[in-house]
């Protein structure tokens, strides 16, 4: 019986880690574009200073 119980709960890590790593996170994809912006905004700003 106590086996049973430990594969149910292992099964449900498992679903529930696989959930979490499919799942996207919108959060990092605003910190992935901000950090893109900021990028390209130096760059044209470096690129403009020469001019």
């Amino acid at each position: 019986m106590a086996q049973r119980i430990n594969k149910k709960r292992w099964l449900m890590l498992g679903a529930v880690a696989t959930a979490l790593l499919l799942i996207p996170r919108r959060s990092s994809q605003r910190a992935d574009s901000s950090l893109q912006n900021d990028t390209k905004n130096k760059t044209n700003n470096n690129s403009n200073a020469k001019d």
